[in-house]
């Protein structure tokens, strides 16, 4: 494909000047209103581009929004660069200042002398620059990603604001982009520490009540349980670090590890991008730990993976006849995650590549099986996954759900935690039959459909908003913006009807849509308590 047309999907984005509004061609219903926000990287020059930053990543973060009005029929788009440290002061340094996964940091002219003997010494400055997530604690929506630092933002205006720090918030070192709320209103939380040995820490946050903030909330945090990396030395990276069920929460050591010691020395030697003090140890194998929601207490450690995995993001989590069920979408390895250089992007060379990622499910029983002989299949509920006792541990081998490429998976929130029937997700970039689509999967019946774009059509994420008079859990609109790279061509949002898969509507904008990590909705009737 001419590199003119790859060019259009990474290129660097600009703010919009003013709101553009688009007409919905097609029909939305009537209980579909709010806000849908995006984030993720959206410039990657500095200098009049005269420096770009190496990793798609790397990319200074932007939120997109899109404000649905279906009494309208249409759609108000925006975009803005979040105002973080890292952002502001690259344009004024023209290079990054801090360090980021792919690009090492440069010196900053804005910096009084003593400051610069102090980043000498200590030469490594985690960077704010927030690409990867969105979510919301209490009445506030804040980007986040995978250093110690988190911004709040107006979903409205998309004003920056208050800058946190996990350190002193939670006393987590680094922190997980995908915080997870529950039924109950209690935000979980999971995060890294370094100084006091290397662990791996559980934070509960209580829910929000009357007449407190969230600052209150996060003063009421607390670390419910640590554990221990299994490696000297190592520890695991992890992007969507655990997942929940009704009573447990399961955290996965995976073996792409942040080593130590290279960290020490790369930081020693003042070249500090991430990507040079992590690896994949296949050898070291995936293990599974399940710890009790109420006590904090770790009820079972010694699950073993038959395969090395990576992965960034679990589908869902249930429990059913004392087995816990756990659903990922998961990689045979991590080259895909350093192929993807805004060089190698930009070119075209990821997309010719076969496609990567593949849903899996695996199933861990939670009764004491000791004296079990260790050819017996411990797994009771119906899926060809299997669990086998070999001494004092219990291997793992999952069951295939998914065909080879999808990822950014998606279920119902009426089902987040409990038995499903669907999952939905996008895509991955590569050769593969789930290009260009979203799909739908019946993990019961093991069939699925498809929304399907040209093939110069990319969709991102999907969000499924769920009618709120609806009884199932595909009863909503799934919502995605898709990215074509055809120069001329228009990128647009695109609603579809979970139940059926057929598009019912899509507003098509003159303005670029930017890629995005992941996203956000927020209904209507709760804009007023999130927008200042």
């Amino acid at each position: 494909m001419p590199e003119k047309e790859i060019l259009k999907m990474y290129q660097s984005a600009e703010e919009t000047t003013e709101p553009e509004i688009v007409q919905i061609n097609g029909t939305i219903p009537e209980w579909l209103e709010g806000n849908f926000l995006q984030i993720g990287p959206a410039k990657w020059e500095l200098d009049n581009g005269q420096f770009t930053l190496n990793h798609m990543i790397d990319g200074f973060s932007m939120i997109s929004k899109f404000s649905i009005d279906s009494s309208k029929q249409e759609v108000l788009f925006e975009k803005k660069f979040l105002q973080s440290d890292a952002y502001k002061r690259a344009l004024v340094a023209k290079r990054p200042v801090f360090t980021e996964f792919g690009t090492q940091s440069y010196p900053d002219p804005g910096k009084s002398f003593f400051s610069k003997m102090i980043s000498a010494c200590l030469p490594i400055e985690l960077s704010d620059n927030n690409t990867e997530n969105l979510f919301q604690l209490g009445n506030e929506v804040f980007a986040t990603s995978e250093t110690c630092y988190f911004r709040s933002i107006d979903p409205c205006s998309l004003t920056s604001g208050e800058k946190y720090d996990s350190n002193k918030c939670f006393g987590l070192n680094v922190d997980s982009p995908h915080p997870i709320t529950d039924e109950n209103g209690v935000t979980w939380q999971m995060g890294n520490t370094f100084m006091t040995g290397l662990k791996y820490n559980i934070v509960k946050i209580p829910p929000l009540l009357p007449n407190q903030s969230v600052k209150d909330m996060m003063k009421k945090s607390k670390i419910i349980t640590s554990i221990n990396s299994s490696w000297t030395g190592m520890m695991s990276y992890s992007h969507q670090a655990f997942t929940l069920t009704k009573n447990y929460i399961i955290f996965i050591e995976q073996p792409f590890v942040i080593n130590i010691s290279k960290a020490a020395k790369s930081i020693i030697k003042g070249s500090p991008k991430f990507s040079e003090y992590v690896e994949w140890r296949p050898e070291l194998k995936n293990r599974f730990y399940v710890i009790e929601k109420e006590s904090g207490k770790i009820i079972k450690k010694d699950f073993y993976a038959s395969q090395p995995f990576f992965f960034m993001h679990y589908i869902n989590a249930y429990e059913e006849n004392n087995q816990i069920v756990l659903d990922l979408c998961s990689y045979e390895n991590v080259d895909f995650l350093f192929r993807n250089t805004v060089e190698a992007l930009r070119s075209g060379y990821c997309n010719q590549l076969p496609a990567e990622g593949t849903a899996h499910r695996y199933v861990l029983p939670l009764t004491p099986v000791n004296d079990t002989p260790e050819n017996i299949n411990l797994v009771e509920v119906k899926s060809e996954a299997e669990a086998f006792r070999r001494g004092s541990t219990i291997i793992l081998t999952p069951e295939i759900i998914s065909e080879v490429g999808v990822d950014y998976p998606i279920v119902s929130k009426k089902v987040y935690g409990k038995k499903n029937n669907y999952f939905f997700g996008s895509g991955t970039n590569g050769i593969g039959i789930f290009r260009n689509k979203i799909t739908k999967f019946n993990t019961k019946m093991k069939t699925k459909r498809n929304w399907i774009g040209s093939e110069t059509q990319f969709p991102g994420e999907p969000q499924l908003i769920l009618n709120p008079n609806g009884k199932t859990e595909d009863d909503g609109i799934l919502i995605s913006v898709v990215t074509d790279e055809k120069m001329n061509a228009n990128d647009f949002i695109v609603f579809i009807d979970a139940t059926t898969m057929l598009e019912i509507g899509r507003a098509q904008f003159k303005s670029h849509l930017p890629i995005a990590m992941h996203g956000l909705f927020i209904p209507k009737e709760n804009l007023d308590t999130h927008c200042c």
